[in-house]
């Protein structure tokens, strides 16, 4: 059996005890008196019970108003409080976000979006979980991330791109580094050198192995490393050159180092939110984003 239970009928009952009068219940509940007893003798009539002892001057519960007062007080007041939980979560007065974050946009993008959303919603949680494009991909599709600031290497129909922002790789090396004297540089010139990498599974070394997997005069060394920082330290030590996307580069130390542009098609990508396409953002996500669209376009 289902039940036709009303909600301002139960309300205009709660405030009746509370406010001691239909008159004074009425003003709180902003209704007029006769439309406030009309939805005391609905709840009376859905009921089949007398719920009040009304005189001229007051009014007292009957033995089934007191029964009835007694059971739904709690219910009604948790019921309220869900309501203004759910509104304040819509209204972004409250709510969490983990999000996903290639390195060089939590260096970049994230730090002044999470500035202005602090200062706009200060109750939000966010957590920032930085990884490479592949470990943020695999995160995103097993729900450990609500969306990832990453680039789409390939299309794929369960996933949702909205670009952000282009980016280009670059090499970082010492002043007087031969690459210096290059006009231009290509994945072909770097093939021969001692190179420092950033790990596999980071869209840097995705995009240098597809590039060079095919030319046999990969005779330099190799340094694999997982921070940024870790190989602007490296070339710093003359240990090679660094293969690092311009985004992160100002948030670097790379003083007294230099930087070329890789000038192959390939080395370009485009960096922006990825979402899956099968769960609807909340309401925090979607402030977010937004303010991530405001920090890309300040780039």
């Amino acid at each position: 059996m289902i039940l036709n239970i009303k909600y301002r009928p139960l309300k205009a009952f709660l405030l009746a005890i509370e406010a001691g009068s239909f008159t004074h219940a009425a003003d709180q509940l902003g209704v007029t008196q006769p439309s406030f007893t009309a939805l005391i003798q609905d709840l009376e009539r859905t009921l089949d019970l007398k719920l009040f002892e009304r005189t001229t001057r007051s009014i007292s519960l009957t033995s089934a108003g007191v029964d009835l007062r007694d059971r739904i007080q709690r219910p009604i007041a948790d019921m309220e409080e869900t309501y203004r939980s759910m509104m304040d979560l819509a209204a972004v007065r409250r709510g969490s976000i983990v999000v996903g974050a290639l390195p060089s946009t939590a260096l970049t993008l994230i730090p002044p979006a999470l500035g202005r959303l602090r200062n706009e919603h200060p109750a939000l949680q966010i957590r920032v979980v930085e990884a490479h494009n592949d470990e943020l991909i695999a995160m995103l599709r097993t729900n450990q991330v609500e969306f990832a600031l990453a680039t789409m290497l390939v299309e794929v129909p369960d996933l949702e791109f909205i670009p952000l922002v282009a980016d280009v790789f670059c090499t970082v090396f010492p002043s007087d580094h031969p690459i210096a004297q290059l006009k231009r540089v290509t994945w072909a010139d770097l093939v021969a050198l001692d190179l420092v990498l950033l790990s596999h599974g980071s869209s840097a070394r995705s995009m240098f192995d597809r590039s060079v997997a095919a030319d046999d005069n990969c005779t330099g060394l190799r340094y694999d490393v997982t921070h940024m920082t870790t190989a602007v330290l490296l070339v710093r030590q003359r240990l090679g050159i660094a293969l690092l996307p311009k985004l992160a580069l100002p948030a670097l130390p790379l003083k007294g180092l230099m930087h070329k542009p890789i000038s192959n098609a390939s080395a370009k990508r485009m960096i922006g939110v990825i979402r899956r396409r099968d769960r609807q953002l909340s309401p925090a996500s979607q402030v977010f984003i937004k303010q991530l669209q405001r920090s890309a376009a300040e780039l």
